[in-house]
């Protein structure tokens, strides 16, 4: 989203309002697990700050993931505030500070403001209830305490090996 930011850029104390849509590149594949793929709504204002743009709304969007249990696909919206401070840049001047959002002329990118404002308050767990069941990967039924019914052999974690190690030499002792 490219906004015209000339009615406020060289004024002091000016205020556009800004009321904005649209797909968001960044945000189609986030973490690996999330992804955006509708329109991203922003409404709110870019004030002119005397040696800064301040640039304060929501953005909204609606978000597309699994469960982190089950691994059902769920939709969910997500609604993030947004405040930021632009400094602008001349055009040969190199970027500033990476954590320092900036603007050059009199257009305004709002898309990567909005991506990092978003992907960074993203929820990073997704629970659906709370007695969700955790799914077998091999043949999708829910796993118990005894297993899922499943063929095929249950895979160990790497992580839990030495402990099943133990669990086996355990029950070889006491049979013994």
């Amino acid at each position: 989203m490219r906004i015209d930011i000339s009615a406020v850029n060289k004024v002091t104390g000016a205020v556009l309002n800004i009321n904005e849509s649209g797909i968001i590149n960044n945000l189609t594949d986030v973490f690996g697990v999330i992804s955006v793929t509708e329109p991203v709504s922003f409404k709110g204002t870019l004030a002119n700050q005397k040696e800064l743009l301040r640039l304060v709304g929501k953005a909204d969007c609606t978000y597309a993931t699994q469960y982190d249990r089950c691994g059902r696909p769920i939709k969910r919206r997500h609604r993030v505030e947004v405040r930021e401070d632009l400094l602008e840049v001349g055009p040969d001047q190199e970027e500033l500070d990476i954590e320092q959002f900036t603007y050059q002329g009199n257009w305004l990118e709002l898309d990567k403001i909005l991506a990092d404002n978003i992907a960074l308050t993203l929820p990073m767990r997704h629970k659906c209830e709370q007695q969700c069941e955790i799914l077998c990967p091999e043949c999708g039924e829910p796993v118990t305490g005894s297993g899922c019914d499943c063929s095929k052999e249950q895979r160990i974690d790497p992580r839990l090996a030495a402990l099943q190690d133990l669990i086996n030499k355990n029950q070889a002792d006491e049979a013994d």
